[in-house]
């Protein structure tokens, strides 16, 4: 580790080196009872030997050694601060390098990706680092070695799992068993599948309520959330979940599919590992009862009403409880009201309260979030300016990549011209031919190391310049549409919001008149005509204009409601705070349900034109929010 410290040292200045160890244990290895703390032990043991300072710990528990750093929750978090200015660590330290990855794939990339930001990988096996041939020799070597072991595991047992699959009765085959059945023999290599009869009872149940009772899902979940009945987790169910569970093929078909339409496929799609194989599971509910309850579902479900609008910022925003919004709409007197409503207010457990989140008016937002878009679009500058990749191994420098690539040619070079050296050199000595092979065995090992290892950089480099290109190709419908933004119909929004990844976070919630996500009606109505509203309060001489075309009422509830429809249009208030404030009743809204619809309205303001009016106040739909995204 001499050169390691040295040439740190003279990268990193006079200071002691900075050294975080990284430690994972996969699923397997936790159930064997191995944690990271033995690793740890290791690891700060070479880094006290080294006399580095010891400046993090980054570990990942239950994860897969083929998994690359992006894709790992910890390993992430250190390549991201690995790319911070100034850089916080100089050295990496794995207790050996099965931790780095199991396959070369993810082995590589990830030291490749530190290298090339400056950063060091020291291994506490055999002590050795990435600074000398010697050390990259034995990192080979140790890559190789992993991703042997890890693909003799994996063949023998998926080919464990399909032999059983084929031949064991109701097998099973990992995981957890579905709802209604439950593991026999659990932890032992003949375990399968057998009904188990409290889960079986809820699922009878059900059908008794949805075929017998005639009530839908939900009103089903409603129901077993009264008897107190659970699902499996203890917790009350959800529609959702009750219907995951009971509509399951396990439940109405007593089937299970191995290596079904998920199973890994190669190029030509046929499953890598084995035949599909279809496990029979004994019957809870009878062929009869499975298509009844099928057919009883389908009649019961929610009748679609066969309108549909587009909603391009559903799942992207996001609200204050932390959960996203989607669009919902309907038609009501007035036209289409469509809104962004968060999930927590419309929960699917039955028994689980709203979030309170505020509504949104889906076209006031749309426009916004278009607008500041579009502003953006019309900016070639802004246009033009870079934007950070994917933090991890997935992105890498393609200037590096390339220098690395004619580094490992110039390494093939020199073997392929050692191992013809070696063989010539035997030739002359008259060696047979057995022992030319047994002399470049080991040099043909390295040779093949090597140009696996080209391959692997060559297939990277080839992905980041593919990368690039479609990044190139897909700004060039930004530049030709700058244009036609504001005219764009909402199926196209959709499509440039999701190439720029677009995310909406709400900071506040809609102004409190407007919570509820609904324009003011009042203020609908008066936006379509050509009348003002009235400056002020009516007089006794305005309101005899006006009485004849209104019913009397009693004790001045109609004048009293006129009074409240002019404040709210005047204030854009709330009926509840205009009420309040004109001493009205709750027949104002009413009224001018009642008025607008029979033109009474109209006459109204017809008869006042004469009055000082004033034009409609600027009303907040919106919350505030910041809006992200990348170009």
């Amino acid at each position: 580790m001499s050169s390691a410290v040295e040439a740190a040292a003279h990268a990193a200045g006079a200071h002691t080196l900075r050294a975080v160890d990284y430690l994972r244990v996969s699923t397997e290895e936790q159930r064997k009872g191995y944690g990271v703390a033995r690793q740890s032990r290791e690891t700060t043991r070479l880094i006290a030997l080294k006399q580095w300072t010891h400046v993090g710990t980054y570990k990942d528990e239950g994860v897969s050694g083929s998994l690359e750093a992006a894709d790992r929750g910890d390993l992430k978090r250190l390549m991201e601060a690995a790319q911070q200015t100034p850089r916080p660590f100089d050295v990496v330290v794995v207790p050996d390098g099965r931790v780095i990855g199991r396959k070369g794939r993810a082995f590589w990339r990830w030291v490749w990706a530190l290298e090339d930001i400056g950063v060091f990988v020291a291994v506490v096996t055999d002590d050795y680092d990435n600074t000398t041939a010697g050390g990259r020799k034995k990192m080979r070597r140790d890559a190789d070695r992993a991703e042997t072991e890890w693909e003799a595991i994996r063949e023998r047992t998926q080919g464990g799992l399909q032999e059983k699959a084929e031949l064991t009765p109701a097998a099973h085959i990992g995981g957890p068993a579905p709802y209604g059945y439950r593991i026999a023999h659990k932890g032992t290599t003949g375990s399968y599948l057998v009904i188990d009869e409290d889960e079986a009872k809820v699922i009878r149940h059900v059908y008794d309520l949805v075929v017998g009772e005639g009530l839908n899902l939900r009103k089903a979940t409603i129901r077993l959330i009264g008897e107190g009945i659970t699902a499996r987790s203890g917790r009350a169910w959800t529609r959702d979940n009750l219907r995951d569970r009971i509509m399951s093929a396990p439940v109405l078909d007593a089937v299970l599919v191995f290596r079904g339409k998920h199973a890994q496929r190669d190029e030509n799609g046929a499953p890598v590992w084995g035949n599909s194989v279809r496990i029979e599971l004994p019957r809870i509910l009878t062929e009869e009862q499975s298509t009844e309850l099928r057919r009883k579902v389908a009649e019961t479900a929610k009748p679609s009403s066969g309108r549909r609008w587009s909603y391009p910022l559903s799942g992207r925003i996001v609200s204050l409880c932390g959960k996203t919004h989607s669009g919902f709409g309907y038609n009501s007197g007035r036209g289409v009201a469509r809104f962004y409503r968060c999930a927590g207010n419309a929960p699917n457990d039955p028994g689980q309260e709203s979030c309170g989140c505020s509504r949104i008016d889906a076209d006031a937002l749309e426009k916004h979030v278009w607008k500041h878009v579009s502003e953006i679009a019309d900016s070639s500058e802004k246009l033009r300016e870079p934007t950070a990749g994917r933090i991890g191994v997935a992105a890498g420098d393609a200037g590096a990549l390339a220098d690395r690539i004619a580094d490992l040619d110039r390494q093939i070079d020199d073997m392929n011209a050692s191992i013809a050296a070696v063989i010539v050199a035997a030739a002359e000595q008259c060696r047979p031919s057995e022992a030319i092979e047994a002399a470049t065995a080991v040099l043909n090992s390295e040779l093949q190391q090597l140009q696996n290892l080209r391959a692997e950089a060559a297939e990277w480099l080839g992905e980041k310049e593919e990368s690039d290109r479609r990044a190139r190709q897909s700004i060039t419908p930004v530049y030709r549409a700058q244009k036609s933004f504001l005219d764009m119909p909402p199926e196209q929004q959709a499509a440039v919001l999701a190439m720029l990844e677009l995310k909406i976070t709400l900071t506040g919630p809609v102004p409190g008149d407007r919570r509820g996500g609904v324009p003011c009606p009042v203020r609908a109505w008066y936006t379509t005509t050509t009348f003002g509203v009235p400056a002020a309060p009516l007089t006794d001489e305005d309101w005899t204009k006006i009485a004849p075309l209104l019913p009397k009422g009693r004790r001045g509830t109609v004048r009293r409601s006129v009074g409240a429809i002019f404040h709210k249009a005047r204030t854009g208030k709330s009926w509840l705070d205009a009420i309040k404030e004109t001493g009205a009743t709750v027949q104002a809204s009413k009224h001018f349900n009642a008025w607008t619809f029979d033109d009474t309205w109209s006459r109204v303001n017809a008869a006042l034109t004469h009055v000082e009016q004033v034009p409609l106040p600027a009303i907040r739909l919106l919350p505030p929010m910041v809006i992200e995204g990348a170009i």
